[in-house]
């Protein structure tokens, strides 16, 4: 995978099936936001106001129940890093998904996956 001119490597969870990506989130975004709301949470606590609303998070554990309710589709999630930014991965999957699906299943780490092996590739 080319490296982009921003060398910083983020973490990402992909979902995609056969019908092409499904939805991309930004791990370290996600951390960063939960990692500021517990400090405010400190603040709310110690001042004795309201507590802010805990963000949203990465709804890992639905999808991958969606995964395992649609099997015909053949979902894969993926966690990977890459110095890509998030507009150059999703630019990248709609352009010409296969090379970066192949390049995320060699060097990601499975997290779910009903793609099975064979002789022939299977088009993303």
């Amino acid at each position: 995978m080319p490296s982009s001119k921003n060398t910083k490597i983020k973490h990402y969870l992909a979902v995609w099936d056969c019908n092409g990506l499904e939805s991309l989130h930004d791990v370290d975004y996600h951390i960063d936001r939960y990692n500021e709301w517990e400090k405010q949470q400190v603040v709310a606590i110690l001042k004795e106001e309201p507590a802010p609303e805990k963000p949203t998070g990465i709804p890992l554990q639905m999808l991958i129940l969606r995964a395992k309710f649609n099997s015909q589709r053949a979902y894969e999630i993926y966690e990977f890093t890459s110095t890509l930014k998030y507009e150059e991965l999703t630019e990248a999957f709609n352009n010409n998904p296969q090379p970066i699906v192949e390049w995320i299943r060699k060097n990601g780490k499975k997290v779910y996956s009903d793609y099975v092996k064979s002789d022939r590739k299977m088009i993303v």
